[in-house]
């Protein structure tokens, strides 16, 4: 969301109004505004919901109607999007991934090693 600069004040003062009440909501994993370092005009407004259900019915509360008419604060329309996240995972993930690559190194070597052997023995 970009703010018009005027403007800046009302936006922070009604977002931070709506988190407390957002975060208690059943489902809420997670509602936190984030301002951008390079414009401090820039904001991003990330929700987490348990289910779709949870962001369906956050959606249609009062709170959902107080941000949408937060848009007359936005000196452009903001971009909205919803992802829907099926798997999460961690260090987990990056461990099996270089593991991959290890593992695929060493056949690589292998491969090079036998190849190099090969050739010896036409020699």
């Amino acid at each position: 969301m970009l703010v018009q600069p005027e403007r800046r004040r009302d936006l922070l003062e009604t977002v931070k109004g709506m988190l407390e009440p957002a975060r208690v909501e059943r489902g809420c994993l997670s509602f936190r505004l984030y301002e951008d370092v390079e414009n401090r005009n820039a904001f991003v407004l990330l929700e987490e919901w348990a289910t779709q259900e949870d962001l369906e019915r956050h959606i249609s509360k009062d709170n959902q109607r107080r941000l949408l008419a937060l848009m007359d604060l936005l000196s452009e329309q903001p971009e909205l999007r919803f992802n829907t996240v099926s798997h999460t995972a961690g260090m987990d993930l990056i461990e099996e991934v270089l593991n991959d690559i290890k593992e695929v190194k060493m056949e690589k070597n292998k491969i090079l090693e036998e190849s190099q052997k090969m050739e010896a023995i036409d020699k």
